[in-house]
């Protein structure tokens, strides 16, 4: 049996970040292989700061809605055969020092998948979202 590092890739669907990509980039590369950002048709610099920093971008020409961006990463990342597959918001609204306690569980084969959850513990929500979510 082969006895390698497991492939981690995260994936960062991303829409005018520019405030916030630069740190979720470096924070989410301590962590995995591999960083692939769906810039989503952002007008700002979200794009070229995630490349700056080591991330594979794929870019939307226009915004096409947070489901098209996931779905363009589901397809990027099928093509790197990763092990686990990480998605995390681009607004820091995720805790990516989270990444290796979700990965542990699938790559010690407790699960199939894994959703962490926001409203556990500590949270960023800006509080004018805090209250359209409730």
């Amino acid at each position: 049996m082969e006895n390698r590092k497991p492939r981690i890739i995260a994936c960062i669907p991303a829409y005018d970040e520019e405030k916030t990509i630069a740190k979720i980039v470096l924070k989410t590369k301590k962590h995995v292989n591999k960083v692939i950002v769906c810039d989503d048709g952002s007008q700002d610099m979200t794009a070229e700061i995630a490349k700056a920093l080591g991330a594979t971008v794929v870019k939307h020409e226009k915004n096409m809605g947070y489901g098209a961006a996931l779905r363009t990463l589901f397809l990027e990342t099928r093509n790197h055969n990763p092990d686990v597959m990480i998605t995390l918001d681009a607004d820091d609204q995720h805790d990516p020092d989270e990444i290796p306690r979700l990965a542990k569980a699938v790559l010690e084969h407790q699960a199939d998948i894994v959703i962490g959850s926001r409203f556990l513990g500590h949270t960023n929500i800006p509080w004018w979202r805090s209250i359209g979510l409730k």
